[in-house]
């Protein structure tokens, strides 16, 4: 699997990526159920559940990336062929699916974490949980495609990935692609939501 290539993308990296995706899906559900055991009551509680909600916080941006892995459709025929040719006209459909998985991943993960906080801030407010999220999801997975960092170096170099981060504020080419990013993830959310929501809907609270 290692040497599989797929319009120079390799096979191992698909499963990698797909592989991060379940990241935020256990870390939810350890702090929910954390909560569940302590209510949070003290400080040191409150500390371990901020540091679990940060570690998803810090993975979620993946099921994002997974979407922008679309990008490797580019290019996809040899030089001198048309646009579309027979030889790899089924990589549009692959990199479709790829990318539906990160689109699925995404609202599901987003609800998941949604319903927690509701369990644990019973004043938890919804909308301004997704108008504070999806900037930082659209950051976090702009400082992965473009400035190539990984979710866990953030303990490793964070200083670098803070000025890194500064420029999408102070930067008007930065900006515009993160601002840009924020707006089609709300539009990914929302649509996604409506259309995925009566089969990605938890029948249990975790």
């Amino acid at each position: 699997m290692f040497d599989i290539v797929i319009n120079n993308y390799e096979v191992f990296f698909i499963a990698w990526n797909l592989f991060l995706l379940i990241i935020p899906f256990f870390l939810c559900r350890l702090l929910s159920r954390f909560y569940d055991a302590n209510k949070f009551k003290s400080w040191h509680n409150k500390f371990i559940g901020l540091f679990i909600a940060f570690l998803w916080l810090i993975f979620i941006p993946n099921t994002i990336y997974v979407i922008a892995d679309m990008r490797h459709i580019i290019g996809f025929c040899p030089v001198n062929e048309k646009n579309i040719c027979i030889s790899n006209a089924w990589m549009i459909m692959f990199f479709f699916t790829y990318a539906s998985i990160g689109w699925v991943a995404f609202v599901y993960l987003i609800n998941q974490m949604k319903d927690t906080m509701k369990k644990i801030f019973s004043y938890f407010n919804t909308l301004v949980y997704l108008f504070f999220i999806m900037p930082v999801i659209s950051l976090g997975m702009l400082l992965g495609l473009i400035n190539r960092w990984n979710s866990w170096e953030v303990f490793i170099s964070p200083s670098n990935i803070i000025n890194d981060a500064i420029k999408y504020i102070t930067e008007f080419t930065y900006f515009i692609n993160w601002l840009l990013f924020t707006i089609f993830l709300y539009i990914l959310y929302f649509a996604g939501n409506y259309i995925f929501k009566p089969k990605l809907t938890s029948r249990k609270r975790n």
